[in-house]
């Protein structure tokens, strides 16, 4: 059975573990050494995890970590992959490749977009391999390419949308 629970600061090596499997490798592509983790373009994503603005789900199978979502506002330099604008976090989001395709992705970021809509955030955003099957689950929830790469993409959520009295 799969539960959902917040993330703590305590979950900071486990969504370095998560940042690690966020990145995709095509079929066939070799994944990049462990030591990309120590990039501070790669840190950023889990480095200090529990300041101002961070929010994360952990699944659990059993009562052990499966998978995560997390959001993380950009702070300083260097900006993450997935960066539109301040104020608009970053979401990342990995499961254990023994646990994909259950359903696990689908329901870790319907958790975190409930939060964020409850929250009042305007917007998300996130960077995702052009090739990655993931995409295709952020096209579904309405996230929007606002950017292409030579292998990748940035995506945009708007998560409200400004009430317009015309239509009233």
């Amino acid at each position: 059975m799969i539960t959902i629970r917040h993330g703590a600061p305590a979950d900071e090596l486990f969504l370095k573990e998560m940042t690690y499997q966020a990145i995709y490798s095509p079929k066939g592509g070799g994944f990049l050494p462990r030591k990309v983790l120590e990039e501070p373009a790669i840190q950023r994503y889990y480095a200090d995890f529990g300041r101002e603005g961070d929010l994360a789900f952990v699944a659990l199978s059993d009562g052990e970590a499966v998978g995560a979502v997390w959001i993380r506002f950009a702070m300083a330099a260097p900006k993450g992959y997935g960066f539109v604008r301040a104020g608009v976090p970053e979401l990342m989001l990995a499961v254990l490749p023994a646990f994909r395709g259950r359903g696990i992705g689908t329901a870790l970021l319907e958790r975190m977009l409930t939060q964020l809509r409850a929250t009042g955030l305007a917007a998300v955003s996130l960077s995702v391999a052009r090739s990655n099957p993931a995409r295709g689950l952020y096209e579904r929830y309405g996230f929007r390419v606002l950017k292409k790469q030579r292998n990748s993409c940035t995506m945009l959520l708007e998560l409200t949308y400004l009430y317009d009295e015309t239509f009233s």
